[in-house]
């Protein structure tokens, strides 16, 4: 069975999307959610946490949102530890999506077109397998 305690950060400017992010999740049967509409409000959480062995185990970031405050999204995820796992969607980029932009045993980064409901199942899913099976890897 899959872990469904996972902590996930939803980080788009737009409320409206974060809301219909969280509803998806929700109705995956996540229920740890938060969400920030502002790239200062990420870097907060990620970067300058009072805990620093307190991390997300998934971040959905909106490419805009990074793109907007002149970030690098998927350099921002790698190798940061707050960050365990990360699907960027949207935004600005000159790579055909989606595409794997960083995956070791400790951490994945993925970039897709948008945050969709069977990309966000499929992901999760990958990161999260039920303890009996491996992990599929297709997106």
């Amino acid at each position: 069975m899959p872990n469904k305690r996972l902590r996930i950060l939803i980080a788009d400017a737009s409320r409206e999307q974060c809301g219909r992010i969280e509803r998806l999740l929700n109705g995956l049967g996540y229920f740890r959610v938060a969400a920030v509409e502002s790239f200062r409000e990420l870097v907060t959480l990620t970067h300058y946490s009072c805990d620093p062995f307190e991390n997300f185990d998934l971040l959905l970031l909106s490419g805009e949102l990074a793109f907007a405050a002149g970030v690098d999204a998927g350099a921002f995820c790698q190798g940061n530890p707050q960050i365990r796992h990360a699907m960027i969607y949207g935004g600005r980029t000159e790579q055909a999506l989606p595409v794997v932009l960083g995956a070791s045993a400790l951490q994945e980064i993925l970039w897709v077109q948008g945050a969709t409901q069977e990309i966000l199942q499929r992901f999760i899913a990958h990161i999260n397998p039920p303890a009996s099976s491996g992990k599929d890897r297709t997106f």
